[in-house]
């Protein structure tokens, strides 16, 4: 009987490594340089293009080495075919950069992976008459959801693609700790799903790959991930980048306030209020005066707070001192005037705020400093990676006719 994806989603057969390819912290995606469709396929390869002979791999050769002692790998012996091997060589690629395939296997795991997800998240029951429907009803870019998928997908492999090519023009290659972290991984998702038969049943039957495909693609995973470490590694963030971005980031990084707010709107201040000044200040003193008694402020806040979202929070805000959302007024109140535990009214331009201050919460600068230095490091890679991404040298040449073949 077909597994359902719902449930093998919920169990996260292969969902690290889905993650990891779609939304890594830093994918080669980063910093919002995101390509279109026009961008990922405008060079269109002939295919005799797509089906030259790749050449040899950095990782390859390093392999040849490593396996002739597989034995001491720490790599199960039932695997040791797959290291190195080039996930669906006989088949002609879907794309090709810099030399390296964009494989069948690796495009057909990513678009089922991708297209099953986003049913989930629809709430369509995959296999079902909707399912087909939806990926032939037209997207929001004029082509249809399933070539929309495909061009997702295929983006996020030709960002992946360019990350290999760095890597082995550095000479970077998986080692042995790489490859038993691997190895772990596929016994990991082995046990999980009750041998090894069933793995490779799930496999098939729900991505159209095998295990030696899904090894592939972890070890084009790993290889990306040992160049962001290269990269980080040659960033140099000084002490005086760290502070600078501190100073000038105080909303993000400073001391924070934590209270809580009911909000009375006043007439000109909202088309739905006809108070005046005066009768809005007095509701304000009244439920202050109702607090003070006792009443709980976050029951109160969801009741009667004229605040937008203060029905899901409660009236609870937490903020820095130079918080752009929030009034001057407030902000003077809570950081200069206020105890712990007051309560009081604050006037603005639109209506008065029955605040109540619960704590303070101080972030020093010795304690954010590693947080910082991290944003900065991640920030400075996501600038590298974009520079790959604009090289022509790391063009995609996209097979159409392969391409469209999947589905």
């Amino acid at each position: 009987m077909k597994l359902h994806f719902h449930a093998i989603y919920r169990t996260a057969v292969l969902a690290a490594l889905l993650v990891a390819l779609l939304v890594a912290a830093v994918g080669c995606g980063a910093g919002g340089n995101v390509e279109t469709t026009a961008q990922t396929t405008a060079e269109v390869a002939t295919p005799a293009q797509t089906t030259a002979a790749p050449v040899a791999t950095t990782a390859q050769t390093t392999v040849a080495a490593y396996t002739e002692d597989i034995e001491d790998s720490g790599v199960d012996a039932e695997f040791a075919d797959y290291i190195g091997a080039p996930a669906g060589a006989a088949l002609p690629p879907v794309a090709q950069v810099a030399g390296l395939a964009v494989t069948q296997p690796e495009f057909r795991y990513m678009l089922n992976a991708f297209k099953s997800a986003l049913l989930l998240n629809t709430g369509i029951e995959a296999g079902d008459d909707e399912d087909v429907l939806f990926w032939t009803r037209t997207a929001s870019n004029g082509t249809t959801r399933l070539d929309e998928a495909r061009d997702k997908v295929l983006a996020e492999l030709h960002r992946l693609k360019i990350c290999e090519a760095v890597a082995e023009s550095r000479g970077i290659a998986l080692d042995q700790d790489d490859y038993e972290n691997i190895n772990m991984d596929v016994k990991a998702q082995i046990d999980r799903f009750g041998g090894k038969d069933a793995f490779e049943k799930i496999l098939s039957d729900e991505y159209g790959i095998d295990l030696a495909d899904y090894w592939k693609i972890s070890e084009s995973v790993a290889l990306r991930d040992k160049l962001y470490e290269d990269e980080r590694d040659a960033i140099i963030i000084t002490e005086g980048d760290v502070r600078e971005y501190y100073e000038q980031n105080l909303y993000a990084y400073g001391d924070m306030v934590r209270f809580q707010q009911i909000l009375f709107l006043m007439e000109g201040a909202d088309l739905k209020s006809e108070r005046s000044a005066e009768e809005t200040k007095k509701l304000a003193e009244d439920t202050l005066d109702k607090l003070i008694a006792g009443a709980d402020m976050a029951s109160l806040a969801t009741q009667i707070s004229e605040e937008p979202g203060a029905a899901l929070g409660g009236g609870e805000r937490m903020v820095a001192r130079d918080d752009p959302y929030e009034p001057e007024e407030i902000l003077e109140w809570a950081f200069e005037e206020a105890k712990e535990g007051d309560y009081a009214i604050v006037e603005t331009s639109y209506g008065y705020y029955v605040v109540h201050l619960e704590g303070r919460i101080h972030r020093a600068y010795e304690d954010l400093a590693p947080e910082i230095e991290h944003a900065l490091r991640e920030s400075k890679l996501a600038e590298r990676i974009a520079e790959w991404q604009t090289d022509p040298a790391y063009a995609l040449k996209v097979d159409k006719e392969v391409l469209e073949s999947i589905s």
